[in-house]
């Protein structure tokens, strides 16, 4: 009995560990789920949801887009130069929805900025003028695509410092992020707003290269 016990014991620690863990799905629009996610060092949802709607609302605020007749807006390069390797479309998608659903500015997905086309939809449709198989009339003529009047471009940076703790403390860092953004007038080649948003975390195992 000794032994069969022994025997089972490594499988009942495993099923032990296994109760303890398992997957959680957070629901975003539950305020208490949120507020009890663990504050991590690296970028998560919250930063990226309150500094979107931060550089959204300083940029309609600003006046920007009142100087520009129908603003149409052509996203530039966002570069991420921080110690973390995210797309940074999950910060400038919301920034996009939101001023598009303002109504205030649209963004134009058919411009080929350094390459492809964010949408190369509307080009493979032109594309098919040549073609027999398709209606000409339900073909976009030449001529309709509006060109872009405006740029967003940004940066995302990082810096790492450390905290002077008493000898007996853990060791504790601060993590402060910085995401820059530029509005640029493409007629006239100048900026017409501009924004920095800090983000700044103290803890431990900061995000490093």
């Amino acid at each position: 009995m000794k032994k069969i016990a022994l025997c089972l014991m490594p499988y009942a620690l495993c099923l032990v560990l296994c109760a303890c863990g398992g997957t959680k799905v957070i629901d975003t629009n539950n305020q208490r789920e949120v507020a009890g996610m663990s504050n991590v060092m690296e970028l998560e949802y919250r930063d990226w949801t309150k500094t979107a709607e931060n550089m959204t609302s300083s940029m309609l605020k600003s006046g920007a887009f009142a100087r520009v007749k129908d603003p149409v807006i052509a996203m530039g390069p966002m570069i991420n130069d921080t110690m973390q390797r995210f797309d940074t479309d999950v910060l400038t998608k919301k920034i996009r929805s939101d001023l598009v659903n303002s109504g205030k500015a649209q963004v134009a997905t058919s411009f080929r900025n350094g390459g492809k086309a964010e949408d190369e939809s509307t080009h493979n449709m032109r594309d098919l003028r040549s073609n027999a198989e398709y209606a000409a009339s339900t073909i976009a003529s030449t001529g309709t695509l509006v060109a872009p009047n405006m740029s967003l471009s940004g940066k995302m940076i990082q810096r790492n410092l450390k905290l002077e703790t008493c000898w007996l403390c853990s060791s504790q860092e601060r993590v402060e992020y910085y995401l820059q953004l530029t509005l640029t007038d493409l007629k006239t080649g100048l900026s017409v707003w501009e924004d920095e948003q800090p983000i700044l975390k103290e803890g431990k195992q900061a995000p490093r290269w």
